[in-house]
């Protein structure tokens, strides 16, 4: 994502975590089982990103600590702290009970936030 010239290209560190079934690449996850993240139900707590996933059903994943990364996004996001959660779709939004990550920009259905 491009802001004012400034660019995040996900640098970060990141953990290898069960990934739950019919979760794919780029999904906003939630915790689903311990040691697993997967699309999870709507209004679970946003828990991260999916980075990669491997045949055996590892894969890594961008968690809280790991910095700036774009996210897919549903609905209106405003800029600064929020309280998002996961759409079971794959997406983040913002609602109440929602875990609170700092979004820095918002453009087409990506945000950029803080993990």
């Amino acid at each position: 994502m491009r802001v004012n010239e400034l660019v995040f290209n996900q640098q970060e560190s990141i953990v290898t975590m069960n990934i739950a079934p019919g979760t794919v690449v780029g999904d906003a996850v939630a915790f689903t089982a311990p040691a697993t993240v997967g699309r999870g139900a709507d209004g679970d707590k946003l828990a991260g990103k999916v980075l990669k996933i491997e045949s055996d059903g590892l894969g890594t994943v961008s968690l809280p600590g790991s910095g700036f990364t774009d996210i897919p996004a549903v609905g209106t996001l405003a800029t600064g702290f929020q309280l998002l959660v996961v759409d079971g779709a794959g997406k983040a939004k913002v609602a109440a009970g929602g875990k609170e990550y700092l979004v820095n920009a918002v453009v087409a259905g990506t945000a950029n936030i803080q993990l």
